[in-house]
């Protein structure tokens, strides 16, 4: 981006899995905040920006999963760099966290275990179940599911039936019209999709909470000037202290934003390099 622009031109490769307005939001707040005018780009077919398309030429900043960014951006000559902040989820469990959980969940019928005396409670009473994740590139329905796995001493066979739903919403739609079991979803996306449909929060059950995973990256392009990059931080560090926009923000279960650096997601590269042999339709150890 040139400083001189009045563009901020955002882009995000998160949704359905989190809801768009939550990027309109953002795209509002910075267009206030920097006094540029905002262009927020929606792609859902793409899981980050494809350079070998060119589309860093009109992407100032690019919201992008996790492994995504382990994938394909963390090296240093990447043409989209971390920016240096991330979000402040609120778990209704664990409370306040620099990143998010994984929520593992189930419909509340599920739980009820008529030819035992007792509910099912804990990762293992899921043995022989129905089980959705999002996409093959989820952190937390796949990866983490997999190591889970793994040590307990099981393999993908431990559920009865596996199958893609698309994104977290779907999951949790599945899961809440009985198509599935179980599930496992960003705890965001549970949070968002529960704002929005209330009525369905008496249809779940929360087994566990796994985690936490750091924040979904903020990438911006190593063209935008470090005098922007730091407003831009900063805009984003600031977004809690104005309480029109902090209440906003609570809206999508975001309480603020908090420095970052690549050493967040040093776990995270643990995570995918001890499950890299593995994989969600056949497993082996």
């Amino acid at each position: 981006m040139d400083d001189n622009s009045d563009v901020l031109r955002l882009a995000t490769y998160m949704c359905p899995s989190l809801p768009v307005e939550y990027y309109e939001f953002l795209a509002e707040y910075l267009e206030s905040k920097l006094e540029k005018q905002t262009v927020l780009i929606y792609n859902s077919r793409l899981y980050a920006p494809d350079t070998k398309r060119g589309d860093q030429k009109y992407i100032d900043l690019a919201f992008i999963s996790t492994s995504t960014y382990l994938d394909e951006y963390k090296r240093d000559s990447s043409i989209f760099k971390l920016l240096g902040v991330g979000a402040v989820t609120k778990h209704p469990v664990k409370g306040e966290v620099l990143g998010y959980y994984t929520d593992i969940v189930a419909h509340k019928d599920f739980n009820q275990v008529s030819c035992k005396s007792q509910d099912r409670k804990d990762f293992m009473d899921l043995r022989g179940c129905k089980y959705v994740f999002a996409n093959k590139n989820s952190l937390s329905s796949i990866q983490q599911v997999l190591l889970k796995l793994k040590q307990l001493g099981e393999s993908v066979a431990f559920f009865n039936n596996i199958k893609a739903s698309g994104n977290h919403m779907n999951s949790i739609e599945q899961v809440i019209s009985k198509r599935a079991e179980v599930t496992a979803v960003d705890s965001l996306s549970l949070t968002n999709y529960l704002n929005r449909h209330y009525y369905q929060v008496s249809e779940l059950f929360l087994f566990e909470s796994w985690g936490p995973l750091p924040p979904h990256p903020i990438m911006i392009n190593a063209k935008v000037s470090d005098e922007m990059k730091a407003k831009i931080e900063s805009a984003f560090l600031d977004i809690h202290n104005t309480p029109h926009w902090k209440e906003k923000l609570a809206n999508f279960g975001v309480s603020c934003f908090r420095p970052t650096s690549t050493d967040n997601y040093l776990d995270t590269m643990d995570l995918l390099d001890s499950t890299k042999s593995l994989t969600i339709e056949e497993t082996y150890y």
